[in-house]
Order: structure tokens, then sequence, then C-alpha cells
């Protein structure tokens, strides 16, 4: 969170001494950046790729979109509750410095761009997927705007985590474990459990305190890590394909293929932060960049995937192969950079907390 970036919540204005930033820059794990690196990339694709499948723009013949899709949806959002509560694990500040935090790095981001994005759709409810009217905003409080509900749920994920903190590891495991069934045991007697943002909440708890639990095993991950969590990770999501299981069912048998594809991309990324070479060690830091700088990707990338999926249909371009691999490119690297330049820009002016971003160093 603030000053010591937990995760995806953003930072408030950093102390701009250079003795300061360097102290803090030297605790940072660049495995973790470069996780939700790779994590942030697999957002903006997902999200391409499910708007694209949502409009109709791919045949229904088309096999590899639906895929992709469930192969990307299968882990990525609970990598970052996983790094999260990986990053909270070590800070014990107090519960009302805690609360105050979480309310300036996750609740205004939250009701800011869910507010922003749902104006957006009223205005542009003619060429996207969704129509909702105006009054449908105060819906946020109890079911976001995708892709917001991730704050929603992590807000809720810290509060329970500060709740049982002072527990041992495996205490906070069978309370998340409880918490994670509880709405598949109660769904069909307690009608709030049905509502979809309960579900994911207490699903990001689970992953959440996996990652406070997890710190030293993650720590060891290597070569052999990778690659059989990897092989893992592939055969789990292979045969849960197959299964079509649905409901609570399919909600825990997703589990361990989620489980080793978070596995996976950790200890890849552990070993990526260790690599030599010139290019090699750009492409790290270009992964650390994206993950230090996840959160502006995350809340303003909807914006530019939709509207140049908007703008190619406008301009009536026809589905090819060509056109598809430009849509799915050109709306990826526009959800990528432009939300940077963003945040640069409002970082350069000091606006960065008013846009509910973490600070950029201009320089």
């Amino acid at each position: 969170m603030p000053k010591d970036t937990d995760a995806w919540t953003p930072t408030t204005h950093p102390e701009r001494r250079r003795s300061a930033t360097d102290r803090r820059q030297s605790r940072r794990d660049d495995s973790l950046d470069i996780a939700k690196g790779f994590g942030i990339i697999f957002v903006v694709l997902g999200h391409c790729l499910d708007g694209l499948k949502s409009s109709g723009y791919f045949p229904p013949e088309l096999s590899w979109p639906t895929l992709a899709i469930y192969l990307i949806y299968l882990f990525h959002m609970p990598l970052f509750f996983v790094v999260s509560g990986h990053l909270a694990s070590g800070k014990h500040r107090p519960v009302r410095a805690t609360l105050t935090k979480l309310l300036t790095t996750i609740v205004y981001p939250y009701f800011l761009w869910s507010i922003l994005a749902g104006l957006a759709l009223v205005r542009l409810s003619n060429y996207t997927n969704n129509q909702p009217p105006i009054s449908s905003l105060y819906h946020i409080l109890w079911a976001p705007i995708v892709p917001y509900w991730f704050l929603y749920a992590l807000f809720f994920c810290h509060l329970w985590y500060l709740a049982i903190r002072k527990l041992s590891h495996r205490v906070q495991m069978v309370i998340a474990v409880a918490v994670f069934l509880a709405p598949l045991l109660l769904a069909r007697y307690i009608p709030l459990m049905n509502v979809p943002i309960v579900f994911e909440t207490v699903r990001g708890f689970l992953y959440f305190v996996l990652g406070v639990v997890s710190v030293a095993q993650v720590r060891q991950f290597g070569r052999w890590t990778a690659i059989a969590a990897t092989i893992l990770f592939l055969l789990f999501a292979t045969v849960f394909y197959q299964s079509q299981l649905g409901g609570a069912y399919g909600v825990i048998a997703v589990l361990p293929a989620a489980i080793s594809g978070i596995v996976a991309t950790l200890a890849w990324s552990r070993m990526f932060a260790g690599v030599h070479g010139r290019f090699a060690r750009a492409l790290a830091l270009t992964f650390v960049f994206l993950g230090r700088y996840s959160m502006s990707i995350y809340v303003m990338h909807i914006f530019f995937t939709a509207g140049f999926r908007i703008a190619l249909k406008r301009l009536a371009f026809t589905p090819s192969a060509a056109t598809t691999i430009l849509e799915i490119a050109g709306a990826t690297v526009l959800g990528v950079a432009l939300p940077l330049g963003i945040n640069w820009i409002v970082s350069k002016f000091d606006l960065d907390t008013w846009f509910g971003l973490q600070h950029m160093e201009t320089s």
C-alpha cells in the first residue's frame, strides 16, 4: 500500500528524497513485480479476447479464443490475491493506520474508476456489449463493474486478514477455507449468498491467505518448481475443461489448476529476476516496471481495449486473420501503454493521489 507498495494497491505521494527512494527500492522483491507484470498482461489480453468474443467478432466455430480465455481466467486474478497476501504478511501497521490506507488506496479508486467506467458505458451504450442505464450506477455498492470487482473483494480481504493476522498460519488457513466453503454450502438457504461478488470475495480471501502463509516457500522456488508447476497446470486445466463441472463442485475442482498456474508464474518470475545479459535483463526490468505500475493499467485499460474495438467496428473492419491479429495486438498494446502514459502525466503534475494511482518517478 502507500509508500511501501502492496500488490495492486496504489501508493500515495512518496517522499522525493533520494535516500528514502533508494531504501524503498532495495526492499522490493523484483520477482513479485515481474509476476504482477505477467499478470497484468494476461488481464489486458483476457479482457480484449473476452470483449471480442462477447461482441460476436470471432466466428462460432473458432475454438482457440475460448480456450485462451479459459486458460487465462483460471489463474490470472487469483495470482494478484496471492501476491497481495504475500506483501501484506510482512506488515504490522496499527489498525487505524491500516484502515486509513485501505480507504485511500482501495475504496477511493474503486468508486472513482467505477463511476467513470459506468458513465462511459452509459454514454457509449450503442457500441458496447452492455447497455446500462445511468440509474444503475448505485449498484456498484454490491455489484461491481467489471473489472473493478477486484478492488471491492481486495478491500474485504484486507479487512478480514486484519482480524486474523495475529493468529498462527495454520489457524488462518482453516479460517480461510471455512470462509471459502460457507457460501457454497449456504447459497440455497441465504439469498445474499447468490450475489456473485460474495463468491469472488471469499475465493479471493482463500488465495490472499495462501499468499500470506507461503512467503518462505515461494522464496525457495526454482527451475524445477517452475517446470513441474507448468506441467501440472496444463494437466489440471485439461482435466477441468473436459469435466465441464459447474456450480459448487466446479469452484472447488478448479483450485488445483489455479494454484499450479500461480506457482508456475511465481517460480518463472523468480528465475526471470535473476537473468543476466543485456537483452534478458532489459526484458526483465520491463516486466518489473509493468508490475510496479500495474494499478494504472488495471483501472484504465478497459477504456482503451473497448475503445479500440469500437473504432475497428466503426471502420467496418471485416474479421480475418490479419484484422484479428491487429485488434488483439493493438488493443493489448494500447491497454498497457496509454494508462502508463497517463500515470506519468498525472504524476508529473503531482495529481496521482487524486486519480488513485501510484506515483511514477517522472525523472
